[in-house]
């Protein structure tokens, strides 16, 4: 793994034409630059300095830095899947410029998880996603099953912010006035159909709740919960028992062997 540049490196003219969202330092002093900042969001999700010998999962990686994070903390092995082209993100340059042969790249969906394909992880990384989703929940079904020990994600949530443009200031304020009555009490989810929100590849947004419930629901357990008072939230979670039959979810067994009357 290399930990000093080659000589003549600038950062500047290795990621021309590369869009870096997220900062990570490549190498000592060096920073890539963008707007979710690796090294304190690893910290706000509790993820652990050494990842000894684990099987990593980056899904959604883009530039690829919190999983490249995960292999220079010891990950023996990062699978980085998604549906962009590594060679268009900078993940594989980065790649080779950092010689990480354990890390690689599936060009694939989060639907196409299935253990018997991918295997199965100790530590998924499923951040800066589950808002891009329209099937946010079958996500991280998926994500259980090829799941071994620990989730770590993270989700804007509409408690503190409305993030629909379309609205008036008026009604900003009128929802951002009742929200703080109502999102305490109950989950609550935004959807947003087209560019409401300023992305048109946003769908569903969660208050704090909902995204708790999103993740337990899915049979995880959640070990640490924290946002930033504003917009954005972070859970890291254990894998739990399932509390449903997957394919059946809607399926009442108790009512289903009630005997005519």
């Amino acid at each position: 793994m290399r930990k000093i540049p080659p000589e003549g490196f600038d950062i500047d003219t290795f990621f021309k034409g590369i869009y870096t969202f997220q900062a990570w330092e490549l190498f000592p002093g060096i920073e890539t630059k963008g707007l979710k900042n690796v090294a304190e969001h690893m910290e706000r999700l509790q993820i652990p300095a050494r990842l000894d010998g684990l099987r990593v999962l980056d899904i959604a990686p883009w530039n690829g830095f919190f999983g490249f994070e995960c292999a220079r903390r010891g990950a023996a092995e990062v699978v980085a899947l998604g549906p962009d082209d590594p060679a268009e993100t900078g993940y594989e340059a980065t790649r080779a410029l950092l010689e990480l042969d354990q890390c690689h790249y599936v060009r694939a969906s989060v639907y196409d998880l299935l253990p018997e394909r991918h295997g199965t992880f100790d530590v998924v990384l499923f951040l800066g996603l589950i808002y891009h989703l329209r099937h946010p929940l079958l996500a991280l079904d998926l994500i259980y099953d090829v799941a071994k020990d620990r989730l770590f994600t993270d989700s804007p949530i509409i408690d503190h912010k409305v993030f629909d443009k379309t609205l008036t200031m008026e009604q900003s304020y009128h929802v951002e006035a009742c929200g703080r009555v109502i999102h305490d009490a109950l989950p609550m989810v935004y959807f947003t159909k087209g560019n409401e929100t300023g992305d048109s590849y946003n769908w569903f947004m969660p208050n704090s709740r909902a995204f708790k419930d999103f993740v337990t629901s899915s049979g995880f357990t959640i070990d640490h919960y924290t946002d930033n008072g504003e917009d954005w939230a972070s859970i890291s979670a254990s894998k739990g028992k399932r509390p449903f039959t997957p394919g059946l979810e809607g399926w009442n067994e108790q009512i289903s062997r009630r005997q005519p009357s």
